[in-house]
């Protein structure tokens, strides 16, 4: 949506506290992007609610529209006359919202009042900076007609959980899955590990995306090694307009799809064409300046080990496929840490659970834990990594232990995207970074969205522990009492960083 940060920043101002006697949907839409793919795991059920909430002016307009969101995600006929309604609501961000919600769910009686929104909706947004005037309802309304004739596609269709798998020992990280040949190569840069400045790993996530790589600081003009023998399979950028972001794979076999990617180098640096042989340790360009493109940042090299797939429309896709840095050699003297404390709170919210006296959480229902962890090779550093492994452990009286693999990135990324399913956005997880330094970053994860295949993936967001569940002879699973649960992170040399915190389960 154009402009649609400065709209939210005013729509923002005119925000309700939540109020203390909130339904549960309402609390959900309040939270974080794993409350909203609960709603949407309800489906119908959870159709009449969101509707009473879109249509009742006395709630705040953002909850409102998220409300129309969630509706056109669940992607049911049902809600398809209270969205039309909407599209006459005061509020054009409700408008917007219910538009895009009737697209998604491409019911043919959205077509004509979709063509009268885009054709009359008075709104206009003008841009301050430029002055130019937007036309926004009448834009996504557009969009949504798109979207209703199949023209576009939604962004991301209804998730379903999937199985989940347990562990039967949580204290040590499982085998390695990664079927990739593991060889010991040289850095792309002289000297030892320390000279190559690595900063960004291979699992670092953002409040978007995991990174999936090795950035590694080098000054501008500094040349590039091939860190193995090999053959140039694609030349390419997805980002023509700007210098700083083409990269080139240089496959192990002739004509392969799978090798080493490298990217921010300066084309007019490049040595070779598409089809060259290249030898391990020859020069294949330089480190580009970033400062001559439209993305400024530090200078750096981003390699990776990909499998890459050329699109028709020139673009090309890669997933990597292993951490980088196990073809290295590097010492990391330094366990992970997990962060005090553990926090305990109510499911697809950040909601912490009250404490009693002595201190312990009482939780009850779907429950979430989250942690906080940090790692550095060596003491001193304050790179930018997070731990390729995390397990989860939940111990308690009568209860089996409930142990999953919360994460295993040392294969492939499947899903890079999918890193806000286990990851707290930044701006969720800013209260409890007050007086934290900046580095080590501390990476908060939401330890129970998994399915326990250690793999993130969007579904993941929809897992959750269930306190209050029932086994086969319909008693609980967990029954009240005293519960221990252990996180434990693994780095890729072993280092092991765990903590255990206690609390309470009391179910109504």
């Amino acid at each position: 949506m154009i402009g649609s940060t400065l709209l939210m920043t005013a729509v923002l101002g005119c925000l309700q506290g939540p109020g203390q006697d909130e339904s549960e949907i309402l609390k959900l839409l309040r939270g974080d992007s794993a409350g909203l793919a609960r709603i949407v795991a309800m489906k119908d059920s959870a159709i009449g609610e969101l509707v009473d909430i879109m249509q009742d002016d006395q709630i705040d307009v953002v909850t409102r529209f998220m409300a129309a969101n969630v509706l056109g995600d669940i992607g049911s006929a049902k809600a398809v006359e209270p969205l039309l309604e909407a599209l006459g609501d005061p509020y054009f961000n409700l408008r917007r919202c219910a538009a895009i919600a009737l697209g998604k769910i491409r019911d043919p009686r959205a077509k004509e009042p979709l063509e009268k929104l885009a054709r009359d909706d008075p709104f206009v947004w003008k841009d301050p900076e430029s002055g130019e005037e937007h036309h926004l309802v009448r834009e996504d309304a557009l969009r949504a007609l798109e979207l209703l004739a199949g023209r576009a596609t939604a962004a991301e269709p209804g998730l379903a959980k999937e199985p989940e798998v347990f562990l039967d020992d949580a204290s040590r990280p499982p085998p390695p899955a990664s079927s990739i040949e593991i060889r010991r190569l040289p850095f792309p840069f002289p000297g030892d590990f320390a000279a190559q400045n690595v900063f960004n790993n291979y699992q670092q996530p953002t409040d978007d995306y995991v990174h999936a790589g090795l950035d590694i600081l080098q000054p501008p003009g500094t040349e590039v090694r091939a860190v193995d023998h090999g053959w140039v399979a694609v030349i390419a950028t997805n980002y023509p307009e700007w210098k700083t972001h083409h990269f080139f794979v240089v496959t192990a076999k002739k004509d392969g799809n799978e090798g080493w990617c490298y990217t921010h180098l300066d084309p007019d640096s490049y040595t070779f064409r598409v089809g060259d042989e290249v030898q391990r340790g020859q020069v294949l360009g330089k480190v580009v300046d970033f400062y001559v493109g439209k993305n400024k940042g530090a200078d750096h090299l981003h390699l990776h080990y990909v499998r890459f797939e050329k699109k028709a429309d020139g673009q090309v896709d890669t997933t990597s496929l292993v951490d980088p840095l196990l073809f290295f050699d590097w010492k990391d003297t330094e366990a992970p840490v997990v962060q005090e404390p553990i926090r305990f709170v109510r499911a697809g919210t950040t909601e912490v659970f009250a404490a009693k006296e002595d201190g312990i959480p009482v939780v009850s229902g779907d429950v979430d834990v989250i942690c906080g962890i940090t790692d550095v090779p060596a003491g001193g550093a304050g790179c930018n990594w997070m731990v390729p492994v995390v397990t989860i452990e939940i111990r308690g009286p009568g209860a089996a232990p409930w142990r999953k693999l919360v994460l295993d990135q040392r294969g492939e990324i499947a899903h890079p995207r999918a890193a806000p399913a286990l990851y707290l956005k930044s701006a969720d997880a800013k209260p409890w970074l007050e007086n934290v330094p900046a580095f080590p970053p501390v990476h908060f994860l939401v330890a129970t969205h998994t399915d326990g295949d250690g793999a993130i993936e969007p579904a993941d967001a929809l897992q959750t522990w269930g306190t209050a569940e029932l086994r086969a002879d319909g008693k609980r699973r967990f029954p009240d009492g005293v519960y221990e649960v252990t996180i434990r992170a693994f780095d890729l040399k072993g280092n092991r960083g765990e903590r255990t915190a206690k609390l309470y389960v009391a179910n109504p």
